[in-house]
């Protein structure tokens, strides 16, 4: 994709390569505004336009992209999985956990893929945390497991049966989400699930990681507060999705 010439005045012109971020709160998510400004300091005659969607209105507003001026669109969270049904192409990590937060638009096809995996392992490896606690069997989860390659992983579940479903296409570590549950023994926990409570885990690691922004239930928030241990959500990890996301534009 050919981004060059820069928007000085932040404009949108004839030549200006646009993209959105799909969302039901998209204006209240900093991805644009942080991606404009990446966009400026490169010289880049590219923009990206917050577009709040409800429900309803997801699947035409993404399926009519493939004859629109947007050269492609990230995805919320909460319409990610839906996203990964409206697609004309995925990419392997995207097909096998069936969810995409990024798409792009070429050839009017929809070309799906998921990219916040990339910036969770980044920030394990900057704390240097190897042995890592996975409280979820959705999604999210399932890509980290299918995008590891040098961490120590263990996965966690209320319910067993969805980890041993999950176990099916990605063969994982397997443990019981039960009361009095201990993970100071991690060097790290990331919550990949929509839990409303961890009250039952009795001790956390020095580091929490999710991918809830401030405005989101956080179980694991609000339990690292609890227990005294550090939290890095959505916010903390902006800088380094946001890179990641210019990346992925840059070079497809």
């Amino acid at each position: 994709m050919s981004i060059e010439s820069m928007n000085e005045s932040n404009t949108i012109g004839r030549q200006t390569t646009l993209f959105g971020y799909i969302a039901e709160e998209a204006q209240q998510n900093r991805l644009s505004v942080s991606m404009n400004r990446l966009f400026k300091a490169a010289g880049d005659d590219a923009m990206m336009i917050p577009m709040n969607i409800r429900e309803d209105d997801f699947f035409f507003t993404l399926s009519n992209m493939r004859d629109a001026q947007l050269s492609g669109t990230f995805i919320g969270p909460e319409y990610q999985k839906n996203a990964s049904e409206i697609v004309d192409i995925q990419s392997e990590l995207s097909t096998a956990c069936g969810a995409c937060d990024v798409v792009v638009v070429k050839d009017k096809k929809l070309i799906g893929d998921f990219i916040a995996i990339q910036s969770l392992f980044e920030l394990l490896d900057e704390k240097g945390a190897k042995k890592i606690a996975v409280i979820g069997a959705g999604a999210l989860a399932k890509a980290i497991a299918l995008t590891n390659r040098d961490h120590a992983l263990f996965f966690y579940h209320e319910y067993i049966e969805s980890l041993m479903k999950m176990n099916e296409s990605v063969e994982i570590d397997i443990n019981r989400l039960s009361s009095g549950c201990d993970l100071s023994g991690y060097d790290a926990v990331i919550d990949a699930s929509s839990i409303e409570s961890l009250a039952m885990v009795a001790n956390l690691p020095s580091l929490c990681i999710d991918l809830k922004n401030a405005k989101q239930l956080s179980a694991l928030r609000q339990r690292a507060v609890e227990l005294g241990s550090e939290y890095i959500g959505y916010e903390a990890q902006l800088e380094c999705l946001t890179q990641n996301a210019y990346n992925f534009v840059k070079n497809n």
